[in-house]
């Protein structure tokens, strides 16, 4: 099983929090703010490119 965990902000509110890239949605799919409830593409919570990429690689699906 992999396990990982990237950091995550919310442009609207500044809250910033980790999760685990397994328990987010795919890239692409919608994802809401617990604390402020914004609603935008989970990648544009994505804190930084290498978060997204473990998040994108988390649901790649294998060949």
């Amino acid at each position: 099983m992999r396990e990982g965990w990237i950091r995550l902000e919310c442009a609207d509110c500044g809250e910033q929090w980790t999760a685990n890239p397994a328990a987010l949605p795919a890239p692409g799919n919608r994802f809401r703010c617990d604390h402020c409830g914004s609603e935008r593409p989970i990648a544009a919570f994505a804190k930084t490119q290498r978060g997204l990429d473990i998040l994108e690689s988390f649901h790649r699906q294998p060949a």
